[in-house]
Order: structure tokens, then sequence, then C-alpha cells
């Protein structure tokens, strides 16, 4: 629960201070974003105000008044009172300096700006247009216009600060920023001189640490940044919005606890204001954040009572007292038998306690009584001596009285804390920090316990499984695992809770989000520790009430990194193949594909290789998961005619060749989806329903083992298929929304007739789909309808025994809609053929696995991502060869990379390693070297091959190795022409 914002926090400093504030800020995030981005995408880099502005070089009076006298032979007589008064001015302002004095900092800024501004001369001001100069200068006679000067323009400091999305990326970024060229690169003059400036001597970029924050003695731009968060003069109390309502809170959590702790009902009173005494100020409950706040406001050297005390007499305010009615004073003599007051005084004598209290602290608490004598000798004594007597006892008694009486107000606190904060901010966040507030105001965690409970209360297991999905998108984005993802780091933006899928976390409070997510976070680790290595899952279907029943039915709550690491282990763990042995082999003519398209279905790559591969035993296809720069797949590819180094690029090229032809209309085993027509999910495929031969059901089952191939491969395919194939797989039964998502002209046939209220409402939907015959004979208006039913393949069904001679009826409507609906529902299922596809996949990965494997994660794991990431891709990359990443040429390569559009950065992947997806995960991700790359990763850069001139020469790759041999191009727009070159006219996908 302790903030851990500062952790993310870098501090830039040594950055030039003739850039602009955009420019700057821009270089920030484009290398933040490369891994992950800012944390509420806050950069900040201040500018120099004009108290911050250096003073000009002091100027001896001798010279002005050289200068002055000069000036006064020169300029007419009618000019000389504007002259004289601006020699006045300047000499005041060097005085003005002279007197301050200049540090050795100031000097020193001063040299640096001096030496970067022009050494013309500024032109004289120039007249008011009111004033009506007698002597006009001709346009010959005008002097030159002067460059405006560099200091009209506000500058930056030279510093800032930038907090990242996830401390894990803090290395990369800093990295990142340290070989920006925007940042740090060649700063030039106008003297046309250049100087390298090197990164290392001039630009620094720190972490901070808590101590750091907390150290008086740090440095400016962390002091900056931290006064920025809570100072703001556009306000009236000082304060922005989010620190002004932060302390607000504070404030009143004192009279809270109050109420909260307190064993008699809270009195309530006629003020307004709130007025919190010292005793309450020091009340050390749980929800009394104030005294949290003093305790780590405070010097190192100052004790709580004493900084409550400063602030009291310094910002608090008497009390204003409660006039009371005669008859509501309380009378404090004593009283007779009847109750009425006696009219006498009567000393109390002290209590037990108090007398106990006495003997401890030294006081005298027994009432002595005194002979006149005695007190006139103690009161001479006093006189002579020089001690005050009883009259300046309680003077200052009384003063001492007045000032501990003082109470503090909110409007106090709040003027307390912008004077603190202008002192000290570092000691004002860790008071902030204490109360579990982070850098933005937001509080880290639940007040207490009970809090904790009751929020979450609220939780359901939709919102559980969303929660889940966006730590798993936010996780793909970050490339971290969701162990070393941190509860302080998970927000939601309004884009993010707009979308349906998050649309349930809405109004849930940050706080109350974090720990969900910190549960959850507990239980995924419990259960790949304990659970899951453990539990046999095969009896999930069988004993509906066992422990694996009871894991599937929780498989949405456990992240995908979860589900990857057991799956991982459990296919290692059956690989049957030695590496010693050789790996089946089979030969493919690609000439009976020329021309892109197969003839005929027997003549495809997917039916070649399913014959040759029909006599391999299963267990010879089990290997372990590939790695490294040569991995080891299932089976090796050969071309007819084609020499290639290597088994790599081959075997990619032949999943994609396979995809590619599984998608088209050769071989009639998959359907693009009904809604394509309706534009949603276009290109999205389904199985094709219906009666299966024998043939189909041997390439149905090779299909399974293909996608248990690309599983230990690690081979994303490139299939499209919705979400019904793979709850299939998984054993997921159907429901509305997938019906809505494959066939949503049904979908909202079926809407409109179940809404329809009236018969004649009912009719009117009908005549939209049914032919419009008319019953005959009997005057009817509504159209002749029977049960029956268009199929996803357009052949007309029925929808029950003898459907096409029962008639539809408005009594009859809903057993027609629920037939309708059952009707789709059983072809998106298709389960005799998704029964062989099944049954190969078991051949290749135990089926076990995948009851706790939604269908989004396993589409995920076959699939990939149809997104091409260019900042993970290049985060993966090596420069070989004496490349490194801020030569001109490699800038060139990534400009016109981020220039491109999906559809052309996949056809680079696939000029440049034969797959057109490449994995959005890596095992480098859970803070293991980065020789821990999963294959094609990384891709390598470098130099082509032989002399020559670059601007002639074309760019070639090596596939098996995913590396691109880059001519150094002399500019932007001959890198992007060769670019689209290559990817467009590749006629050699195997030139390595």
């Amino acid at each position: 629960t302790v903030p851990t914002a500062h952790s993310r926090l870098l501090v830039i400093s040594g950055i030039p201070m003739h850039l602009e504030q955009s420019v700057v800020k821009e270089a920030i995030r484009k290398a933040c974003n490369m891994y992950g981005g800012t944390f509420k995408d806050e950069v900040f880099v201040p500018l120099q105000e004009k108290e911050d502005l250096p003073a000009p070089p002091p100027v001896p009076l001798s010279s002005l008044e050289e200068k002055h006298e000069e000036a006064q032979e020169e300029v007419a007589p009618v000019q000389g009172g504007e002259v004289q008064a601006g020699l006045e001015e300047a000499a005041s302002v060097v005085d003005d300096a002279s007197v301050g004095g200049l540090t050795a900092a100031d000097l020193e800024t001063q040299e640096l700006l001096v030496s970067t501004l022009d050494s013309t001369n500024l032109p004289a001001p120039l007249a008011s247009p009111e004033q009506d100069s007698p002597t006009q200068p001709t346009a010959e006679q005008m002097p030159e216009e002067a460059p405006p000067s560099p200091l009209a323009t506000p500058c930056i400091k030279g510093y800032a600060v930038v907090e990242i999305r996830s401390k894990s990326k803090m290395d990369d970024i800093r990295s990142a920023l340290l070989s920006s060229k925007a940042i740090m690169g060649v700063v030039s003059y106008e003297t046309e001189e250049l100087i390298d400036v090197t990164s290392e001597d001039m630009l620094s970029v720190s972490p901070v640490n808590l101590n750091l924050l907390c150290d008086p003695q740090g440095g400016p731009a962390l002091g900056d940044y931290l006064k920025s968060k809570i100072v703001s003069k556009d306000t009236p109390s000082g304060l922005t919005q989010k620190a002004h309502d932060v302390m607000t809170e504070i404030f009143h959590s004192c009279i809270v606890s109050e109420h909260a702790f307190s064993l008699e009902s809270p009195e309530t009173e006629s003020h307004e204001i709130v007025y919190l005494g010292k005793e309450q100020i020091s009340m050390q409950t749980p929800m009394n954040y104030l005294h949290t706040f003093f305790t780590n406001v405070k010097g190192p050297k100052k004790s709580f009572l004493e900084q409550v005390s400063q602030v009291l007499r310094r910002y608090g305010v008497p009390k204003p007292a409660v006039k009371l009615k005669e008859s509501e004073k309380p009378w404090k003599g004593p009283k007779l038998g009847n109750g009425k007051p006696s009219g006498k005084k009567v000393t109390q004598k002290p209590s037990k306690e108090k007398l106990a209290l006495a003997e401890v602290t030294g006081a005298k608490a027994v009432v002595q009584k005194q002979s006149p004598g005695e007190k006139k000798g103690k009161s001479k004594q006093q006189e002579k001596t020089g001690k005050p007597g009883k009259e300046h006892l309680a003077e200052d008694g009384a003063k001492r009285e007045t000032a501990e009486e003082k109470y503090l107000t909110l409007e106090g606190f709040l003027l307390f804390v912008a004077d603190k904060t202008k002192q000290d901010s570092r000691a004002v966040w860790k008071a902030v920090l204490a109360c579990g507030y982070d850098l933005h105001f937001d509080r880290c965690a639940c007040v207490d316990t009970a809090h904790a409970v009751q929020t979450s209360k609220q939780w359901t297991l939709s919102m559980d499984c969303a929660l889940v999905d966006y730590v798993n998108a936010l996780c793909r984005h970050l490339a971290i695992s969701a162990a070393r993802l941190h509860p302080h780091e998970l927000y939601l933006r309004e884009a993010e809770l707009a979308s349906p899928a998050f649309s349930c976390l809405q109004g849930v409070p940050l706080e109350s989000l974090r720990l969900r997510f910190a549960l959850l976070l507990s239980l995924n680790n419990t259960l790949e520790t304990f659970f899951l290595p453990l539990v046999d899952l095969r009896p999930s279907q069988t004993y509906p009430n066992s422990t694996a029943a009871l894991l599937s039915r929780a498989r949405r709550l456990m992240f995908y990194d979860t589900k990857v690491v057991v799956m991982n282990s459990v296919l290692n763990a059956t690989a049957q193949r030695n590496p010693s042995q050789a790996a089946p082999e089979m030969t493919l003519d690609p000439l009976e594909t020329v021309g892109g398209e197969a003839m005929t279905a027997m003549t495809t790559q997917f039916c070649q290789a399913a014959r040759q591969l029909s006599i391999v035993p299963s267990s010879q296809l089990c290997v372990k998961l590939a790695s490294g720069g040569d991995p080891t797949y299932s089976f090796n590819v050969r071309f007819t005619g084609e020499e290639v180094h290597g088994t790599s690029g081959s075997f990619r090229h032949f999943l994609w060749q396979v995809c590619k032809e599984l998608q088209g209309p050769i071989l009639n085993l998959l359907m693009l989806c009904p809604s394509a027509t309706a534009n949603r999910n276009k290109g999205k495929y389904i199985l094709r329903p219906g009666p299966i031969t024998y043939g189909e059901e041997k390439l149905l089952e090779f299909l399974g083992q293909l996608l248990g191939v690309a599983v230990r491969a690690d081979v994303p395919l490139p299939l499209d298929l919705l979400s019904p194939f793979w709850k299939g797989l998984v054993g997921l039964p159907l429901d509305e929304d997938d019906l809505r998502e494959a066939d949503i002209l049904t979908f909202n046939y079926i809407n409109r007739l179940a809404e329809a209220e009236t018969e004649s409402d009912f009719w009117s939907v009908c005549a939209e789909v049914c032919p419009a015959q008319l019953q005959e004979g009997e005057g009817g208006e509504h159209p002749l309808c029977s049960f029956t039913f268009s199929s996803v393949t357009g052949e007309e069904v029925e929808l029950c025994a003898g459907g096409r001679n029962r008639m539809l009826s408005w009594e009859n409507r809903l057993e027609y809609l629920s037939a309708i609906r059952a009707l789709r529902l059983d072809e998106l299922r298709c389960s005799n053929r998704m029964a062989p596809i099944k049954a190969g996949l078991a051949t290749i990965v135990p089926v076990q696995i995948l009851h706790i494997t939604s269908p989004t994660d396993l589409e995920l794991r076959t699939c990939g991502l149809p997104h091409v990431d260019l900042a993970f891709l290049r985060s993966h990359t090596m420069y070989q060869v004496g490349l490194m990443e801020t030569d001109t040429h490699i800038e060139f390569f990534w400009s016109s990379l981020e220039s491109f559009s999906q559809d052309q950065l996949r056809k680079f992947v696939k000029f440049a390693c034969n797959q057109e997806r490449i994995p959005c995960t890596c095992p480098c991700k859970d803070g293991g070297p980065d020789t821990a790359h999963v294959p094609p990763y990384p891709m390598k850069i470098a130099p082509p091959d032989g002399p020559g001139s670059p601007d002639s020469r074309y760019i070639r790759v090596e596939t098996c190795m995913f590396m691109i041999k880059l001519p150094q191009y002399s500019s932007q727009e001959t890198m992007t022409e060769r670019l689209l070159y290559a990817i467009n006219c590749r006629e050699d996908p195997l030139s390595g």
C-alpha cells in the first residue's frame, strides 16, 4: 500500500536550453512510447520565468557616460529627453545588478547564453506612434532589422521530469533517451560551427528513489516538478484543484475520525467553519490523516507538538464564543437541598487522580492555608528579588492560555500547505505519500479494512473478467508479464472505459480497482505455484464437482501469462522426439501453385503435406518449444528446385501458404461468415457446415495437427477465425454474442420478430424475409411462411420434422424463433467437423491444458495478433557489423516503417522472415537475459555484402535468420522507395 509513483520518475538534466518546449516533449514521448509510454501522458519541461533569466553583464558607468556624451552630440535636441531617460533607466539596471552581485552559477549561465546569442547590437528602441518626430529617416537610411532576441521567447530550464508507464521499462527508456538525437545531438551556431556533444558528457537521466524525494538537498528539477503539482497561481487558495481537494479531505478526516471513534454522540455546533484544536489534531486514530500529515511534514529536529503549536500560532484563529442565554448558563456554585443555588462559593478539593498526577509530575496539588504575614513576606521578597508578582504571573498565564486557544481552520491549513510547499516541497510530498496518495493525488489503497471489505462487495464475476482482460491487454502493450505489473501502475482512461469490454468498470474507485488486481495477482500466483502443476485436469468434464472442474470454471480469472507458463511446461514435458533424431522431411512442388492458386484441391501444398505426413507417427512431431537462432521444428520442408540454407524460412513460408489455401475457395473447408455481407467482421471465417466425407475428415484432422505444430513452434498462423471455432476447441458453449458476430442479419431478424407487440407488426417483419405469397381463399394479408429457413450455405432447411407443411402463425411464433436460433447455433458449432480437428490437435498438444484456456487465449497463442507492433519489433532488433541505432540510414529505415500502413507492415514482415505475423510476447519480458528470445526474434540489421554505390543497390534479406541487409541510402525518399519495391515486388520469398 506504500505509494510507488516516485520509482517511475526519471529526471533528465543537461538538455540544451535553446530547444523549444514542444520539441523536447515530443522527443521524450517518442522515446517512451517505444517501451509502453508515459504515465497519464505527463511530461514536465519547465520554462524560465523572468526571475530565472540571468541579468546582463555589468557595464562600467564610465563607458555609459562616454556613450551618453557622444549621443548628446549626435542626437537632435528634440530627442534628448528620450535618450536621457533611457540612459537613466540603463544606469539604474546596472546599479541593481552590481549591488546584488552575481554567483558563479549565474556567470556560467550568462557565458552560455551569450555564446549562443547573436553578437550584433540590438536596435535602438522605436518611438511611440503617438509621438511625431520632426526628422523621419528615409527608406535608404533605415537600418537593417536585427533578428529577434532569443530572450524574447521563453527558454526551457534545461531539465525535465517524466513518469513512465511501468518501472520495469526504466533501463530501456533511459537508453532510448540517451540515444535521442532530438534531445541531445548537434548544436548549430550562426558562425556555422558544429560542436558534437555526446550524451554521456552532457545529458543525464537518473531515476528517483524515496530518499531523494524526501531529501531537501535534491536537484532543482525534481523540486520544481513537485512544487508544480501543488502550487498554482491561478487559484485563490494558491493550490491546484487536485491538491485543494486532497488537502480538504485530509483536514476533514480529523472530524470524521473523531466521530467514528467517539463513544458519545457527536455534538453538533452552529459554526459553519470547522475549528480543530491541538487535542483533535493529536488523536492517533486510524482515520486521522491530519495527524499523519503533521507527523511527516515536520523537520527532523522538531517534535510533533512543536510543529502543531507553531502552525496554530501562525495560521490558527481564535474560536468564536457561543453566546448563551442567562437560563442556559451553568451554575458553578453549591446547591441547596431543593436544588436551588445557595450563592456561596465552595473551593473544590482535588481528586485522587489529580493528586496522583501531581505526585508524578512534582506539582503541588495540596492546597495549604497561608497566614496574612506569610503572604506579605512573600510579596516583599518577590519585590526585593525582582521576581514578578501575582499580577505579572496572571498576565503571562493569560497570554499562554490565549496562544493555546487558537484553532486551525481549513483556510489556514491550505495557506500553511502553500507556504510549506514553496519552502520545502519534498516534505509536503512525504506527508501526502504517507497519507496514502500518489503523485497524481489518487488514493493508492482503501482507508481501512472495513472500507476494503465494503468496496469488494460490489465486484461481480463479469467485472473480474473485464479486469483480467484489461490487464492482459496492458501487459501485451508493455511487453511484460502480469507478475511484473505493480497495482499502482493500473488505471483506466476514459476512452478505455467507453469500450463495451470494460464499460462494467465505470464508477469503480481507483483504490478498489487496484486492490482487486492485487487479489487476482495473489490468486494467480497461488494457482501457478501450487494447484495447476499438481491437479489432473482431464476429469474436468466428467466430474463436475472436482478440483479440475472448479479450475476450468475459473479459467477467465487467470491471467494469460499464468496459462502460458503452465502450457509451456506441459509442452516441454510431453516432447517425445529426441534432439538427436532427424526431423521428418517432406518435399513440395511449388510449381503446382504457380500463379498464386492451385488448380485443384489435390495439388495444393496443404494436400501434398497431408499425404506425406499421414505415414509419419504423431510422436515424431512432438518436439520442445522452439528456441535459439536455429530452432528445431516438427518437420522440415524442402521445395523442388530450391536451394535454401537453413530450414526456418521454408517452414514458415509453408505455414503461410497453407493458411492462404485454407481461406481460399479450393479446399472448401472454411467459408466467410454471413456477417461479412453486412460489413461486419469482414475477412473472418467459420467452418463450413454440412455432411462430411472421409477425405474431408482426414484433411480436418491434419488441420488440427498443424494447429498443434504452430503452438509448439510458436509461429503465429495468419488465420482469421471467429470465436465459435475457438470455443469449440476449448469446449465452451455458444451464446447470443456469437450469433450476433457471425450472422448479424439473422440476429436482427430474430430480435425484431420477438419485439413485435402486435400481429400486424409481426407479419410486416416476416414479409421482408419470406416470399410475398398471400393466402388465397381466406382473404388474409400476411405472407405464407412455413417452418423452414435458409442455412448459412444458402440451402432451405426444415426447422422441425415436416416443417415445410407446418405454417407459421401468431400463436407458434416463439417456437419458430427458438428453432431459427437453434439452427444457427448448431451450424456455428459444427460438431461433426470440429471433432476431427480436436482429434488431430490432441495428437500434438495435451488436450487437458485446453480446459483452463479461454478461446481468446488459444487464438492468441495459435494465431497471434494481426496488428504489427512496430515499437515491440524495434525493441527486439539488433545492429551488427558496427551499425548503431543512431546512424542516419537506420533512422531513415524506422521513419519509413512508421509511415507504412498495417497491410504494408505485414508485407514487410513476410518479406523479412516469411511469416505475416510475429509473436507479440518474448521470454525477455520476464526480466531474463536479452538472449532469451523466441524465434524469429531478434530482427537483425546488417550492411550489404560487397562494395557498390548505396543508392543503386536493393535491400536483401535472409529469412531464416530474420536479417535485413540494408544499404546506406542517402535520403529518406530513397529508403522508402526501396522498401516499397522490396515488399511489393518480391519474386523470391526464399532468398535466404
